[in-house]
């Protein structure tokens, strides 16, 4: 083609752009004709002229010369000059800036595990749990409470007529759930033997998943209810809202009421309350149709009399006896994974010859996975053990981005069973350590869950780990850190959602890492 054709080619382009300025109007079928030289070629040609030749006052002449004439010399140097990529000085030194490439590798070896962390903190959450059910994957996990309540307010309006009446338990859901909420749950409630408090002499500062302290095995009462926690409502909802009530017993409450009518110091008193009320446990039935599902509930739980004043009309009041110390609140958390695949995490935890380091399985012997669950102390932990191999590489020069991939595996979750919301990447050591969240832009990341409803084959977390790249290969030779996977608080603490992540031989449903760097020619 010649230069002419070509400049009939551009014209063609020029006026399609420019048509709605109404400067030339030619249609699109003789410009597409011209570009690829049907059989309008000609004709096109002519009616370009002839459209030029006849606007009014040669408007198209001075466009001609300001904007042909500079593009088509773009045009001829472009042709001539080799394209150029400039990274700037803050990724690429200047004096190699106009020769570099970004290189992407998604070839690194990822090494997964799990680790199982034998005990965790579960006081002064703000949150108690409640619940026992069975997965598959996990295994069974119960969940109770135990918890303080104070000395009783509003008594001033007992007097001797004062009629009692009933003493309830009552505790507000907090909306948040693992498992089937259709099935209806039976809750217990029985009054501790012993007062709550740290043991003595020892450095324990908080209550874990695993403290306890004995009760009464005999209930005070229980209560079969079943709860709808997206719309904040319970089957006893007539009357309660978004509470579930416990009835206790009336001999309990008739005596609390004769204590505050006589202003007993044992009512008076928080010391004396409590050596008398020692405080209570709230647990599960672990049986089949009382079970399935795990609820939170705020740690509001008041303990409730009421009484009313008779006469002509009686007027109905109520005693508080409040939760007390969110200190003394604790969670404990018992799971049994015999029988699952998570077996092999308590077998590790059994052998372990430092009590230190938490328990560690690698993926080869999970299932080609790992797992992640925070609320039974189950981490998932990352390693990139060929990192250092990448400064290697032809032309190295640095790294400027690493992006982590995290793909859950199909049929781990489910609308019962939901994933994390939210995941946090820790730095690790060799002895699993927790240590300070991966930052990106001077925030924490949460993963930006990517939900894919079309069948779940994108689903999938994605991290930015280019800081934690660069720290690694700036310590140089073969390192043991690693990323540990969680949960942000508080839902670290107060919830039982899971995660599964295939290793490399999943070559779907796995976790990887996508690295660019800067390369210079060789």
């Amino acid at each position: 083609m010649g230069l002419v054709d070509k400049c009939y080619i551009f014209v063609a382009l020029f006026c399609l752009l420019i048509h709605t300025n109404k400067i030339v109007t030619v249609e699109p079928l003789i410009i597409a004709s011209l570009i690829k030289k049907g059989p309008l070629y000609q004709t096109s040609k002519q009616a370009i002229l002839s459209t030029m030749r006849t606007t009014e006052k040669n408007v198209l002449k001075p466009y001609l010369l300001i904007v042909l004439f500079p593009l088509m010399a773009m045009m001829v140097l472009a042709a001539c000059q080799k394209p150029v990529i400039n990274f700037g000085t803050s990724l690429v030194n200047n004096s190699h800036s106009n020769n570099s490439n970004i290189v992407e590798v998604d070839t690194l070896s990822v090494q997964l595990s799990t680790v199982l962390r034998d005990s965790f903190a579960t006081a002064s959450t703000g949150t108690m749990l409640l619940g026992h059910y069975h997965d598959n994957i996990m295994g069974s996990v119960t969940a109770s409470s135990f918890f303080q309540l104070g000395t009783p307010t509003g008594t001033a309006g007992i007097d001797i007529l004062s009629v009692y009446d009933s003493l309830v338990l009552m505790m507000r859901i907090n909306k948040s759930y693992y498992g089937d909420t259709t099935l209806s749950q039976r809750y217990y409630v029985s009054q501790l033997n012993d007062l709550i408090q740290l043991p003595l002499n020892t450095n324990q500062v908080t209550f874990y998943n695993n403290s306890s302290f004995p009760y009464n095995p005999k209930p005070l009462g229980f209560t079969d209810v079943t709860i709808f926690p997206t719309r904040g409502m319970t089957s006893q909802s007539v009357t309660s809202g978004d509470t579930v009530k416990i009835v206790l017993p009336d001999t309990l409450g008739q005596h609390l009421m004769n204590m505050i009518y006589g202003n007993s110091d044992t009512i008076t008193t928080l010391n004396s309350f409590l050596s008398y009320f020692r405080g209570l446990t709230v647990y599960p039935d672990t049986t089949a149709g009382h079970s399935g599902v795990m609820y939170g509930f705020k740690d509001t739980v008041t303990m409730r009399m009421f009484y009313h004043q008779p006469g002509a009309y009686a007027t109905y009041k109520f005693v508080d006896f409040r939760f007390n110390n969110k200190a003394n609140q604790f969670n404990r958390i018992v799971a049994n994974r015999s029988g699952t695949v998570l077996g092999a995490l308590d077998q590790a935890q059994a052998v372990r010859t430092n009590n230190i380091i938490s328990a560690e399985v690698p993926s080869s012997n999970m299932n080609n996975a790992c797992y992640v669950q925070p609320g039974t102390g189950i981490l998932g932990k990352i390693r990139l053990p060929s990192l250092a191999s990448i400064t290697a590489l032809p032309g190295y020069l640095q790294v400027v981005k690493a992006q982590l991939i995290m793909k859950p595996v199909m049929g781990t979750f489910n609308l019962l069973t939901n994933l994390p919301p939210q995941l946090e990447l820790y730095y690790t050591d060799q002895n699993n350590q927790l240590g300070s969240p991966i930052i990106s832009n001077g925030s924490v990341q949460y993963g930006n869950l990517y939900y894919d409803f079309s069948g779940a084959a994108n689903t999938q977390y994605t991290f930015d780990i280019t800081n934690f790249v660069k720290q690694q290969l700036s310590i140089g030779g073969v390192n043991y850190n690693g990323l540990m996977i969680g949960l942000p608080a508080p839902a670290s603490y107060s919830t039982f959602n899971k995660a599964v992540f295939g290793d490399a031989t999943n070559k779907i449903y796995n976790i990887s890492v996508k690295l660019f760097y800067v390369s210079l020619p060789q």
